[in-house]
């Protein structure tokens, strides 16, 4: 296990998930401010500088919850939940603004603001209003959390619901968003608990909270390549397994640092009983990265 880390079992992950929240603040020093906060506090926070930014970020991933300024170029606090209600996004949202929009609000009761937070607020008052919406959110949901304990294909960066049955945990991380879409319903529809990973950085930052038995990654993607998150997690204590699927495999830097050599090795392209295999065989053996074993598929490194 990895030290200092929560190990998060199949039960705790299904009654406790992580909440993913989207901060939306054009005043830096606050954006900042509310969202170190907010991840001290156990949640995971996207941060984003406008409405406009944070249009783009719901089309990619799911939240449990917006925060969001009013005043800001691009797209406005009203305009981006005006984008959600006509979307038929459904999303508890705490409006945090100096100047609130009170008349509009009133008027449009629909645009989903749950509560309304005055700057300026107390960091304690910000906590427990967010905590509050929460709990409204998970009550709210309740009767339907058995059903939603059974989905398999929600979107990558979203953590899956966890069965009671499941025991491996798998993390795929894919900038290609079909790519690892297709990756996780197959392993998904295998049994597996599965979570995905934009790109190496998010990979990472999702290997800091909790512990997964395999990751299986991209090589070339921004901001951190698939190399690069696994060099990290070999200079680690993180016992984890690797298997990399890539079309571009970096053969060469394989040959300078052997070390970094993946357990399994995917070229592309492959098919979804190649991937169930290679995932067989890693975590049929229960030794994690141990001796970094070089089953390649097809045929050559």
């Amino acid at each position: 296990m990895h030290a200092g880390k929560p190990v998060c079992s199949p039960l705790q992950f299904k009654m406790n998930p992580p909440r993913r929240i989207l901060v939306v603040e054009d005043n830096l020093a606050i954006r900042q401010l509310n969202t170190e906060v907010l991840t001290d506090s156990g949640y995971q926070v996207d941060a984003a500088e406008n409405g406009a930014v944070a249009w783009a970020a719901l089309q990619l991933f799911d939240y449990d919850l917006l925060i969001t300024d009013n005043e800001m170029p691009n797209v406005t606090g009203v305009d981006l939940l005006k984008k959600l209600h006509a979307a038929s996004k459904s999303l508890p949202a705490i409006m945090v603004s100096g100047t609130m929009p009170t008349e509009e609000l009133n008027r449009e009761p629909w645009l989903q603001i749950v509560e309304r937070v005055v700057k300026p607020y107390s960091l304690s008052k910000f906590l427990e209003t967010v905590e509050k919406v929460l709990r409204a959110a998970d009550a709210a949901r309740e009767p339907f959390v058995q059903r939603e304990s059974l989905s398999v294909g929600k979107s990558a960066g979203t953590p899956i619901a966890r069965g009671l049955d499941s025991f491996h945990r798998i993390l795929v991380v894919d900038d290609d968003s079909d790519t690892r879409q297709l990756s996780m319903d197959v392993l998904a529809g295998s049994g597996y608990d599965v979570d995905g990973a934009k790109d190496g950085a998010d990979g990472w930052a999702s290997l800091q909270t909790c512990d997964y038995d395999l990751v299986i990654t991209d090589n070339k993607m921004p901001r951190m390549t698939g190399l690069e998150m696994i060099e990290k997690l070999r200079s680690s204590t993180m016992a984890v397994p690797v298997i990399m699927a890539t079309s571009y495999l970096p053969a060469h830097e394989f040959a300078r640092k052997p070390w970094l050599k993946p357990d399994v090795v995917l070229e592309r392209p492959f098919s979804n009983e190649d991937l169930l295999e290679a995932v067989k065989t890693i975590l049929g053996t229960g030794d994690g990265n141990a001796g970094h074993q070089e089953t390649l598929f097809p045929k050559h490194l």
